[in-house]
This record gives C-alpha cells, sequence and structure tokens, in this order.
C-alpha cells in the first residue's frame, strides 16, 4: 500500500489505511472509480490510486493543490536537486528585490518568524515563475508541509503561541529552506497510475451538479466536530492562493474561510441525506468515515445509512485521536460500508 507524506492534518487517516482501503474494495469493482468527496490531506486517496481510477474533492483550494500534485499528476516528481535547477535563482532575487512580501508584512513574528516569512515569500514567488502546473502544485505542496514543520503554533494555524513560550526561539530559528528542500525529497518517487485521475475544488452539492461520468464508491471523510478545517488551515489557503486577503482578529483570519454544515448540529443530519439520496439516485455505494463522538449521534447515522443502502456493515475501531496541540483523545472510528 502506497503512503504519501503529506501535511500536519486534524483527523488524518493515514493509520487507518489498512482498515479504509479494504473496505472500499469489498464493494468496489476492480479498476472501479472511488470519489473521494472531502479529501483534506489526500493519504486515502493516495493510498486508494494503486487499485482504482480516482477522483479527488475538496472546497479548500489547498487541498485542491495536493490533489492535482499527487492524485491528477501522472509523470512529475520534484527532489532538493531540482530545486537548484527550478527555483533558486529566482528565489534569491525575491530576497533582495521582496516583490513578494505578503507573508513577511502580515504574519513576522506570528506564526514564523520575519527571516521565515521573507523565505516562505521568495519561494512562493519562484514556483509562480515556473511554467509547468504539476511542478508547481508539487513545490507548493512541499512548501506547505515545510510551514507546517516550523510553525510557531500548538499545532495548527488557529492561533500561534506568544512570543515568551518557550517553545518559540527553536521553532523561529529552524531554516525553513532546509526544511522545504527536504520535503520536496518526499515527492521525488511519486506512484503513478496511468489512469486518467481526476481533481475537483468545488462544494460538494456544486460537485454533484456537474457531469463527472460514472463513479462507482464515495469514500466520505466528514468534519464531525464544531471546529471548521478551515480556521486551522487558512494560511495555507493564503500560500496557495496568494491573493493578498483581507485578514482579521489576532489569529489573523482569511475574511472568506469556508463555513461547512457538517459542524452544525442543527444541519449536519440534512447533508448526510443529500449525500445518501445522491448515491442511491445513482447507484453508488458509500463508505464513511465518523467519530463515535461525533456531532451526529452513529446510531442515528447507522439507521439513515439502513434506509438508503440495501447492505450496511459498520466496523468500530479504537482510535487516538489527534486534537491539535490539545492532547490525544481514545475515540473508536466508525467506518460504515453501504452497498447499493
Amino acid at each position: 500500500m502506497n503512503i504519501i507524506n503529506t501535511i500536519r492534518y486534524m483527523g488524518i487517516k493515514t493509520n487507518l489505511l489498512d482498515e479504509l482501503v479494504p473496505a472500499i474494495q469489498k464493494i468496489t469493482p476492480k479498476n472501479g472509480v472511488v470519489l473521494d468527496l472531502m479529501a483534506g490531506s489526500n493519504a486515502v486517496s493516495y493510498a486508494l490510486k494503486e487499485f482504482f481510477t480516482i477522483y479527488t474533492n475538496d472546497v479548500q483550494e489547498y487541498s485542491y493543490t495536493i490533489r492535482k500534485a499527487i492524485i491528477e499528476n501522472q509523470k512529475e516528481n520534484i527532489s532538493s536537486n531540482s530545486v537548484k535547477e527550478d527555483l533558486f535563482d529566482n528565489i534569491q532575487e525575491n530576497l533582495q528585490k521582496a516583490e513578494y512580501n505578503f507573508f513577511e508584512k502580515t504574519y513576522s513574528d506570528t506564526y514564523f518568524s520575519n527571516l521565515q516569512c521573507r523565505y516562505i515569500d521568495s519561494i512562493r514567488y519562484a514556483i509562480d515563475k515556473l511554467n509547468n502546473e504539476y511542478k508547481k502544485d508539487l513545490y507548493l505542496f512541499a512548501l506547505m508541509c515545510a510551514m507546517c514543520k516550523v510553525q510557531s503554533t500548538p499545532g495548527h494555524f488557529a492561533q500561534f503561541m506568544p512570543k515568551d513560550h518557550p517553545r518559540i526561539i527553536p521553532l523561529q530559528k529552524m531554516n525553513i529552506y532546509n526544511e522545504f528542500l527536504e520535503k520536496c525529497n518526499n515527492y521525488s518517487n511519486l506512484y503513478f497510475n496511468k489512469n486518467k485521475n481526476r481533481a475537483f475544488c468545488s462544494d460538494y452539492k456544486d460537485l454533484f451538479k456537474k457531469d463527472i461520468g460514472h463513479i462507482d464508491t464515495i469514500y466520505l471523510d466528514s468534519p464531525y466536530s464544531q471546529e471548521q478545517y478551515s480556521r486551522f488551515y487558512h494560511l495555507l489557503e493564503t500560500l496557495v492562493k496568494y491573493d493578498n486577503p483581507t485578514v482579521n482578529f489576532k489569529a489573523k483570519y482569511r475574511d472568506d474561510r469556508f463555513q461547512s454544515n457538517f459542524c452544525y448540529k442543527s444541519k449536519v443530519k440534512q447533508e448526510f441525506i443529500y449525500i445518501m439520496e445522491f448515491c442511491k439516485n445513482n447507484k453508488i455505494n458509500l463508505v464513511i468515515s465518523y467519530s463515535n463522538k461525533g456531532i451526529l449521534d452513529y446510531h442515528e447515522l447507522e439507521s439513515l445509512c439502513q434506509k438508503y443502502f440495501n447492505s450496511v456493515e459498520v466496523k468500530k475501531i479504537n482510535y487516538n485521536h489527534s486534537t491539535q496541540g490539545k492532547g490525544v483523545k481514545e475515540l473508536k472510528e466508525l467506518i460504515i460500508i453501504c452497498q447499493i
């Protein structure tokens, strides 16, 4: 099974791949098409790429960049050596001229040191000078990973730690350019399946209105807490868009963050119903990852599945869930396998 080094991500399913991949294989024809509807870090999509044609979607553009880099891309690799040829000169140019300086002006001595911000801006400038779209995506992916490694935070971008916090000094001394080079080496030998994998960047309801072709199985890993993912990863969204957004509050959030209905108790049930009705009407199987402590009671979720599918199997797995700097919670991860 192929495992990818990806961004630090809330609820990432890397440790559940041994359960998830066989569950999806069980109800999907060999060489079939799987749609990862809310792909996030794309760890699951990349593992499934060995067995299926993969369609992958998420409303966030940083996730779209990752999807293009490691799912849709079928030929490009990068490494620390390729950085010297593709980016080095333009990085040095921006360090001198500061044509790109949004991170330095906006985030110095918050999530990153001033020098780290200068290098983020300069690497981003150099990436924009490339003509190869998939290489641009790969380098942006590597830069996201480097930013997650050096960030002066509890483990996410919802807040930064105060300047006098004892963890700050070693983090802000880290050389983000060297970390970027190291992360590029993670993508020097990607797995390519030669299928026509596709990456989308849509709210799932908008995606369902498009004609994207035949789908055998949808994999759904929706949010299951009240925490909006856009709050934790707004800096990655800004890195990818590099659109000089207006930022607000102490944490310097973008003013256009996406809000998911899965995070609201009053709306989450209807969201699941919408997806299940789509699957039933289009004869698509469904595999759901969810928590036994999710906003929607898991017994109610199981009952919904039984209403819309002919066969429903529920697996409960003990799972230590990362709480983004607040320790680890022992939960049960539910894998609900629904077959038409």
